[in-house]
């Protein structure tokens, strides 16, 4: 701090550097009480205010893990088939129904495939490469050609040439097979389906050596059956433009599976959208070709039941999160509200950091409330009690999971209509669902909680503001202190040394 006399009282021999200091200390209590009480209360109601967002956020998770995507509809799969060696695996949507299906693989999907053998020994020819691949259309229906250049160098070998094909992002790659009739060069397309192609087209260097012991690299030139619009980059299957030369392909398939007799198709090995509710991967064929006694071929058709039913015991599992998460945010809730005590007049600070917020309990009202005397808009005769649902003197919920997975087994659409709700042009009527749209009006962005912190730390800045005048006037405050009692100090010296000349004179 500045001030004007750093030692008040070295004149006079007075003590004024205590008065000052206390006087100080006093003032600095004084505008305390006015700053640092409210400050620290608005500190912890900010905290206060961050634990209850963690606490209903977690509720939420509960909430939407039975209302978001169907999660009343939690399904369970079993496959007779030997689990060391599936021919298929089987997942369900968010739309699936108990069904039973008899599947069989009768084609797995490949990819587009050429392969020519050359000397061990191969050199080539150097030049540009250029591997083109079927177009695709993005979301905008922009075309999105995908094509790459190998740069092929004059008297590589067959070994480097295959590490610069590698080296793309498109998923073509290349082997190469040492036989006894030379090094075998596979290049895979990596699409696969009846629709897949792709082309190479090899240019040739200006003025490349043409050592005659290079192979002509020219011999890359090939098409599986691509057709390419030189005006707009456009690649598509066209077999009409298959020139293959001396390469043997081998074609691109379909997978094929069979679901109750039907014949399904994809172009890889896995059918998505073509049995509602399930997704499937075929892993192997299961269907199996001989050839009887006057030389004809028999295909049996080997299929593997699937059967899809409701689990009711994951459904089960995730209510009871539901419960338990519940009360957690009710005991959360309790321990933000409980008031401070009080000890002969003196407030001992003992409570939640929402000690007695009005906010804080009219929203745990709220959702006991909602909870409790819920009403489902159905004919069913059932509620949430006769459900498995029941509370406590307390007001704790607990969940009879017998009685519960009892009402799945009887009257499941109802159990779903009436936590995670039938849907209508006002919305959804579960009880779930209106928990969780009445805690997303405190939680969401903006949310009636986000206001709270903003305000909150708006008042925290508005005291530090405060602490920082408070400072500043303290500082003047000493300075005018130590002002007027320098003068104090210099008459009292000045009466002591006019006393000390007038005894010295009289004695």
């Amino acid at each position: 701090m500045a001030s004007m006399i750093t030692a008040a009282g070295t004149a006079s021999g007075i003590d004024f550097e205590s008065i000052i200091t206390a006087s100080v200390n006093a003032k600095r209590a004084q505008l305390a009480n006015r700053v640092t009480a409210p400050k620290e209360t608005a500190s912890l109601q900010l905290s206060g205010i961050g634990q209850l967002k963690s606490a209903l956020s977690d509720f939420q998770d509960s909430l939407q893990a039975l209302t978001d995507d169907n999660g009343f509809n939690s399904r369970k799969v079993t496959i007779a088939q030997d689990s060391s060696n599936p021919a298929i695996s089987v997942t369900t949507q968010d739309d699936s129904v108990s069904a039973n299906y008899d599947i069989g693989v009768k084609q797995l999907a490949s990819t587009e495939q050429v392969k020519q053998t050359f000397a061990s020994d191969a050199k080539f020819s150097g030049g540009t490469l250029s591997i083109t691949l079927p177009s695709t259309t993005s979301e905008t229906g922009e075309v999105q050609s995908r094509s790459f250049d190998v740069k092929i160098e004059d008297g590589m070998t067959l070994a480097q040439i295959r590490k610069q094909i590698n080296q793309n992002d498109l998923g073509v790659t290349a082997s190469i097979v040492s036989t006894k009739d030379g090094d075998r060069l596979v290049i895979d397309s990596g699409i696969s389906g009846d629709e897949a192609a792709f082309s190479m087209q090899f240019t040739p260097d200006a003025g490349a050596s043409g050592d005659p012991s290079y192979v002509d690299s020219s011999i890359f030139n090939v098409n599986t059956g691509l057709n390419i619009n030189t005006a707009t980059g456009e690649a598509t299957v066209d077999d009409s433009q298959a020139t293959t030369g001396n390469w043997s392909v081998v074609q691109g398939q379909d997978a094929i599976i069979t679901v109750d007799g039907a014949e399904v198709t994809s172009s890889t090995n896995e059918f998505n959208d073509q049995v509602s509710g399930i997704s499937i991967t075929a892993h192997r064929v299961t269907f199996t070709t001989t050839t009887n006694d006057q030389g004809q071929e028999e295909v049996e058709e080997n299929t593997v039941n699937v059967d899809i039913s409701q689990d009711n015991d994951a459904v089960t599992e995730k209510m009871q999160n539901f419960v338990n998460s519940y009360n957690t945010l009710m005991d959360q809730m309790d321990k933000l509200y409980k008031r401070n005590t009080y000890t002969d007049g003196e407030n001992q600070m003992d409570g939640g950091s929402l000690a007695g917020d009005s906010m804080l309990r009219s929203l745990q009202n709220q959702l006991q409330n909602m909870m409790t005397s819920f009403m489902p808009s159905n004919s069913s005769g059932l509620d949430i009690y006769s459900m498995g649902i029941e509370f406590d003197g307390d007001g704790k919920m607990s969940l009879d999971t017998t009685t519960f997975k009892e009402s799945l087994d009887t009257n499941f659409n109802s159990v779903v209509n009436m936590f995670s709700g039938s849907q209508s042009s006002t919305g959804s009527d579960g009880i779930l669902v209106k928990l969780d749209n009445l805690v997303e009006d405190y939680t969401k962005t903006n949310g009636m909680l986000d206001k709270r912190e903003q305000a909150l730390n708006d008042e925290i800045s508005m005291y530090e503001r405060e602490e920082e005048e408070n400072e500043a006037y303290l500082e003047q405050y000493e300075e005018s202190l130590r002002q007027r009692y320098s003068k104090v100090d210099t008459t009292i010296a000045n009466y002591n040394n006019a006393l000390n000349y007038l005894y010295a004179a009289l004695v």
